[in-house]
């Protein structure tokens, strides 16, 4: 009875051992084909942080966009992104004490918002990084269409867990000083450096996120909902 038991058990071995290795085969395949995709999605996040992302013109770190609103006014888009500014930016969650509007023109179509802002790098119960962010956003609007730029970028870095209101001389940094490709990337130009690479990344991001709503505010960017279709 034991022989026909261990007999009946090899059997089975045998009969099932190729499709162990071929289940083995198909997770490594898997797993590999997972890692490839991890890595080539992280390199592509991180592309756009480096060469030329950082604009400097006449010596000066300029970030700006145009956006066609052809369906509004001159008028009409100025109201939208004056009200966007207020709200969001002047008065927003990440706004302190210095944000103001500095010129609001309609005839001219101009709007100036100088802000004071806290840009975190890291925000949790347990700890915080980030730094005081002083910029100058400048709206120019005219007949279905507006350029956004954003300039005079400057940093306060706390190196405390809660933003201090002394500035430390020595942790004062200009964009320019600072987040260009020249002080920001290692001599290939292919990674970021450590500490200026974590203000430029921040701060592209930031500049990504105003001009994205400030167009959507105006309707130059549309909100897409995805809907999944059962049939």
């Amino acid at each position: 009875m034991d022989f026909v038991r261990t007999k009946a058990f090899t059997t089975f071995a045998r009969a099932i051992n190729p499709i162990i290795i071929d289940m083995k085969h198909f997770i490594l395949t898997l797993l590999a084909a997972c890692s490839i995709a991890v890595c080539a999605q992280k390199n592509q996040d991180m592309s756009k942080y480096l060469a030329g992302a950082v604009p400097v013109k006449e010596g000066m770190v300029v970030f700006d966009k145009t956006y066609e609103v052809p369906d509004k006014s001159k008028g009409e888009i100025y109201s939208l992104l004056k009200n966007y500014t207020e709200r969001a930016i002047i008065k927003g969650e990440l706004s302190l004490t210095q944000s103001r509007m500095q010129e609001t023109d309609s005839i001219q179509g101009l709007i100036v918002a100088a802000v004071e802002e806290y840009l975190y790098f890291k925000r949790s119960p347990l700890s915080t990084d980030g730094t005081r962010m002083y910029y100058q956003l400048i709206y120019r609007v005219e007949e279905g269409k507006f350029n956004v730029e954003m300039r005079r970028i400057r940093y306060i870095y706390d190196i405390t867990d809660t933003p201090s209101t002394e500035a430390n001389p020595d942790l004062c940094f200009s964009a320019e000083d600072w987040i260009t490709d020249k002080e920001a990337l290692n001599r290939k130009q292919t990674k970021l450096l450590k500490m200026p690479g974590k203000f430029r990344r921040f701060t592209i991001d930031r500049k990504n996120q105003i001009f994205s709503e400030a167009a959507i505010a105006t309707g130059a960017v549309r909100k897409v909902k995805m809907v999944e279709v059962y049939e």
